[in-house]
């Protein structure tokens, strides 16, 4: 499987493109890489802090990146492991699926640009082998009725 960390150009044109006023949810694919993969600039490479398994470095991003999502109003509705791929390719199996909810997409755009995020994201990318994320209607998981 091709591996991916960060959208394409076509996907951010698309994503900014969307009715920035509309809920969304994200369902998140993630492989972890079995050891992080700090790079130079970042302050954990080379050093015991840097020394972590991908999901330890995830934990990371999400104790750091938490705080910044919340502001926006985001919010993990859940984080779980896979247990198997039960219809599809098996190299479609991946360690966790989490699917977060923001209350509009002008909001997810806010939070990739947030200092916070952005510092965060650090984790995100040394904890990752591989990231599929679908952008979902989030009218389901942020009415109230």
């Amino acid at each position: 499987m091709e591996q991916y960390h960060n959208p394409d150009e076509s996907q951010v044109a698309k994503l900014m493109a969307a009715d920035a006023q509309a809920p969304v949810a994200a369902l998140n694919l993630f492989w972890f890489a079995q050891r992080a993969q700090y790079q130079p600039e970042d302050p954990e490479y080379g050093t015991a802090a840097g020394d972590v398994s991908g999901s330890e470095a995830y934990a990371a991003y999400a104790a750091e990146a938490g705080p910044a999502i919340a502001q926006l109003g985001g919010h993990v509705a859940f984080s779980v492991a896979v247990d198997q791929v039960m219809i599809g390719p098996q190299s479609m199996h991946c360690d966790t699926a989490a699917i977060m909810v923001f209350p509009t997409r002008a909001a997810f755009i806010e939070m990739l640009s947030a200092p916070q995020f952005q510092a965060a994201s650090r984790h995100r990318k040394a904890a990752l082998a591989n990231h599929i994320m679908l952008h979902l209607d989030g009218t389901p998981f942020t009415s109230t009725s």
